[in-house]
């Protein structure tokens, strides 16, 4: 099933090249090779490429260093090598590429490509595109599945955080977390060193109204508004989930502030489906929340997509010319920042569909089931053995 998927990429990207009168495409990160090849690797400072031209074998070109791993591809291609990083001119990456690039015309490469790569390549035309990028924002079923069972672990992963959280608890307990759910995908069977990152990690109020801040191990978890995050790519597929959570039941305006929040959530997922402009459904999140008098208060777009990446495109921002199909998964996750007080932001894992959209995080969002009333007594006893052991 996985060899039949890679040459359906690669045979979609031979089309697009060809489409676009390209006579060969060069890709060069990390995440673009490993959906075109399946093959793990770290290229740290050697740089790996794929050449795909129409009709023609991909060419792969890999440090020497990894020859003998890469050979273990299931797809059919041709493999070179190069000698190191940084090495004798003719044993460099750039005099093996630059040789096989003479036999083209034009030439594309993927605009991630780094500076250092770029100037580099000698091409008698060089054009910069985004076709892998683009042909990644629609997932195939095998794909779809991947992510799913990567939303599945995340919500239940946000249970964990919420039978572990209690008045008083550290910020190091809900990082702690995470290590028990990479334990949890090794007893399974089922974990991808190189291509698993697992985060769990919650925000204390008022410190929420930051939530790109990082809060210290030491911060504790008071009433709220607390920001929970489960940000995880797994075995190569990415998910997430928030929620806004309270340890005491909240103020009326932090009530209020809710409600505004649950709405332009709403106002946004009514927008979703295939043939929407992304930027449209950003602004029906945004202007709700400025005609309600919050436009100090917002500090991002509305959402971006999920992928191999946990952002990538199609991008739920004003400013994006990117249009929603089918299979396309985003997040849906309007924010609102208070300094002083904290952050209201659910975020959500979105499957596109035809004519709306699927959740497919599906962890409860009410503001009743926000409330945590439990005691959560062994997570105490448990937080006191970890921020002892750490010296907290």
């Amino acid at each position: 099933m996985l060899e039949k998927e890679l040459i359906q990429r690669i045979s979609l990207l031979q089309d697009t090249v060809s489409r676009y009168s390209l006579d060969a495409y060069i890709v060069t990160a990390e995440e673009d090779i490993w959906y075109l090849t399946n093959i793990t690797y770290r290229p740290e400072e050697r740089p790996f490429f794929i050449i795909i031209a129409p009709r023609q074998k991909p060419i792969l070109i890999v440090p020497k260093l990894e020859e003998a791993h890469v050979h273990k591809t299931i797809i059919d291609c041709e493999i070179i090598s190069y000698w190191e990083y940084p090495s004798p001119s003719k044993e460099s990456w750039y005099y093996v590429i630059n040789e096989i690039l003479k036999k083209y015309d034009r030439v594309g490469i993927e605009s991630n490509v780094k500076a250092e790569v770029y100037f580099k390549i000698q091409a008698k035309e060089l054009v910069c595109s985004d076709l892998v990028a683009v042909q990644r924002q629609v997932k195939s079923s095998m794909e779809l599945e991947m992510i799913r069972a990567s939303a599945k672990i995340c919500d239940e992963s946000m249970n964990k955080i919420f039978n572990s959280v209690y008045q008083g608890a550290s910020v190091v307990e809900i990082f702690a977390i995470s290590k028990s759910i990479q334990n949890d995908l090794i007893r399974a069977g089922n974990f991808d060193p190189i291509t698993t990152s697992l985060l769990t990690v919650a925000w204390p109020a008022p410190l929420s109204s930051m939530p790109h801040s990082i809060p210290g191990l030491n911060d504790r978890f008071g009433q709220g508004p607390n920001l929970a995050m489960c940000y995880f790519r797994i075995n190569g597929y990415a998910s997430e989930c928030e929620r806004t959570f309270f340890l005491n039941p909240p103020s009326e305006d932090e009530k209020e502030m809710f409600r505004y929040m649950m709405n332009a959530r709403e106002k946004a997922l009514s927008k979703v489906k295939a043939g929407v402009y992304a930027a449209d459904i950003d602004l029906e999140a945004k202007e709700y929340l400025i005609r309600n008098g919050l436009k100090d208060n917002l500090l991002h777009r509305t959402g971006h997509g999920i992928g191999l990446g946990n952002h990538e495109g199609p991008y739920v921002a004003e400013g994006s010319k990117d249009i929603l199909k089918e299979n396309m998964v985003i997040s849906i996750e309007p924010g609102i920042y208070i300094e002083g007080l904290g952050g209201f932001r659910h975020s959500d894992t979105v499957l596109v569909t035809k004519e709306g959209y699927e959740l497919l995080t599906s962890f409860p969002r009410n503001l009743e089931d926000m409330i945590i009333k439990k005691p959560n007594r062994g997570s105490r006893i448990k937080g006191s053995i970890i921020r002892k052991s750490l010296r907290l």
